[in-house]
């Protein structure tokens, strides 16, 4: 069985690599479009190759095999289940996006920019250079294994990441039971996920194109102190805004690109948003992806070419225009662009976290991570504690994830439950099972309140932060059904945050539905029930001290309790038998003074 399956895998890299050598209607294919590909389909893809010469007839009878004729003609079938999204989330009608381009072709932009945007990235990483070579951290593994997770994180365990870019626009990805989706990949599976090219032709056309959005991302309703408030109202504690996601897409005044905010919309979107979080006193963030989807690049005979994700290149063709729009043409992408790129948003905006992403085809060594780190701590080595996530890129084609970095992320329990080298753990997720603003989302599958604390509480007790998704939409607006999630999950905070904030973990995370917190004095247990314990709750994870008292948060008097053949049973009274009489609703945290020596 494990035999006919690697076989089939490697006809399908062999089918793959065929058709990725060619782009039939505009489809780049990826190994993921095949996960359920039959053999026998596969065979007849292999026979097609032996006798079919000329390429794109080989690549037109395979798409034939694969889908179907239907399934690529025009992009989808009369009978698809494929939805017509609400007006505002479609094309606008008479809308042409063949007269909409960029007013400087990527050749021109090369001609005009490319020299002296090189020149002066070339001084950006001397500079970056001699700071790291005179400074305590060095852009070498050893040294950045040496630096420590701040205090000031492990305590926060509440962060907001805001999830926001041209994919807001369209809004949309296939929902599938309980699985994960990436509307925040829009701009890619267009090109390459047949779902996804079927619903783009149905509700924006195939002649629309990425780069199609960037006129209707114009952020009109995006208010960044309500948000940053609503945060802080919330009891989140820090904030992390999707400054440039794969497409390349800046949300600050970048100077080594015109595909930003400030260039294309008249919009500095970050500079407000970091101001705000700053007055109301929360750590911010930058999120910064290390690879983008593709990249204008000047080859060594000076002729215009475009890199694609992972590095590989391919000569510069039209196509590509309104995919790359605004970026100037480098000769080395990570010291040309890269590196000075995100030294310049660090010296600008001067944030508390680094925040990588889209590493994971490349290595660290090549990908400019560890020497923006190194950068980072040394511009704040005195002045303030700041923290890397793990996301470096690849050692010997292996993730640096829960490896190397002050923070270990995972995305909907992704990552392993065991901390190393005393990380810490924190947990990516949304409200509902999309990533990025999905039209589609409604009381039906966004998690509940109670849902949403309890997965809260239990990241916690295993000494780990909650990143929390917020999914703005296409102009900038939290729908409401998020922020009445927000605003419950802080109501809940304001009474139980003693148990959540600065604590650490206990000597058992968890115990049937009762998840453990400390505090960092390491006097006091907080026991947080996932439910309503009834009129006695009972637990064999924790002795009291002697005359010690055990509070309900919220409550001003101690509850009655007593400690019988290892076991600790703490009496409610009556009148909390009666939901409107207790402090709060969901999720119930017990405070314990423990004896020194449990």
């Amino acid at each position: 069985m494990k035999k006919d399956k690697n076989k089939l895998y490697g006809m399908k890299k062999i089918i793959l690599t065929e058709i990725s050598q060619n782009c039939f209607s505009g489809i780049q294919c990826q190994f993921y479009q095949f996960p359920t590909l039959h053999l026998q389909r596969v065979n007849a893809c292999l026979v097609i190759l032996s006798v079919v010469k000329k390429q794109v007839f080989r690549s037109l009878l395979i798409y034939m095999v694969l889908f179907g004729w239907a399934g690529i003609n025009n992009g989808h079938t009369q009978n698809d289940d494929i939805p017509v999204a609400p007006d505002k989330y479609r094309k606008p009608r008479g809308y042409d996006p063949l007269k909409n381009s960029y007013e400087h072709s990527l050749p021109e932009l090369k001609k005009k920019f490319s020299e002296t945007m090189i020149r002066r990235a070339a001084t950006e990483y001397n500079r970056l250079t001699e700071i790291n070579n005179n400074g305590k951290w060095k852009p070498t593994a050893e040294s950045i294994d040496a630096h420590k997770t701040p205090e000031w994180f492990e305590d926060c365990k509440f962060g907001m990441f805001i999830d926001w870019g041209l994919w807001s626009v369209a809004g949309w990805a296939p929902q599938k039971d309980k699985a994960v989706c990436y509307p925040n990949l829009y701009e890619l599976e267009i090109y390459e996920n047949l779902d996804f090219i079927k619903y783009h032709a149905k509700n924006w056309s195939k002649d629309f194109e990425r780069d199609d959005f960037i006129p209707f991302f114009t952020a009109k309703n995006f208010n960044p102190e309500r948000l940053v408030d609503l945060a802080a109202e919330s009891g989140v504690k820090y904030i992390i805004p999707a400054c440039k996601q794969f497409s390349g897409f800046c949300l600050w005044s970048s100077s080594y690109t015109f595909r930003d905010a400030e260039d294309m919309q008249r919009k500095n979107i970050i500079e407000p948003l970091a101001k705000r979080c700053k007055s109301k006193e929360l750590k911010f963030g930058f999120y910064f992806s290390l690879d983008e989807w593709e990249y204008p690049v000047i080859n060594g005979a000076g002729a215009l070419e475009y890199r694609r994700w992972g590095g590989t290149m391919y000569p510069y063709t039209p196509e590509i225009e309104k995919k790359a729009s605004g970026k100037v043409a480098v000769k080395n992408f990570a010291k040309e662009y890269i590196i000075p790129q995100a030294i310049e948003f660090i010296d600008a905006y001067n944030p508390d976290i680094l925040w990588y992403d889209g590493e994971w085809d490349t290595p660290a060594e090549q990908s400019g991570s560890y020497e923006i780190a190194a950068y980072f701590y040394n511009k704040t080595e005195g002045e303030k504690e700041v923290a890397v996530n793990d996301r470096y890129g690849t050692i010997n084609g292996k993730w640096l994830r829960a490896v190397r970095g002050d923070i270990f992320t995972g995305e909907y329990d992704s990552i392993q439950k065991e901390l190393k080298n005393n990380r810490v753990r924190e947990e990516k997720r949304g409200m509902s099972r999309s990533f990025g603003f999905n039209w589609q989302d409604s009381e039906k599958n966004i998690d509940t309140s109670k849902e949403l604390i309890n997965t809260f509480v239990d990241i916690v007790s295993q000494g780990g932060n909650l990143l929390l998704v917020v999914n703005l939409d296409g102009q900038g607006a939290l729908p409401e059904i998020q922020e009445k999630r927000l605003k419950e999950i802080g109501k809940w905070l304001k009474i139980n945050g003693a148990g959540i904030y600065s604590t650490r973990t206990y000597t058992v995370a968890s115990e049937g539905d009762i998840r453990y917190t400390r505090s960092k004095d390491n006097k006091t247990v907080y026991a947080i029930s996932l439910g309503w314990p009834g009129k006695q709750l009972t637990l064999k994870s924790v002795k009291p001290a002697d005359g010690s008292d055990i509070y309900l948060l919220g409550e001003k008097e101690p509850l009655e309790w007593n400690y019988d053949n290892g076991a600790t049973t703490i009496t409610l009274p009556d009148k909390l038998q009666k939901e409107s009489n207790r402090p709060c609703r969901d999720a119930y945290t017990f405070s314990i003074q423990k004896t020194i020596n449990n």
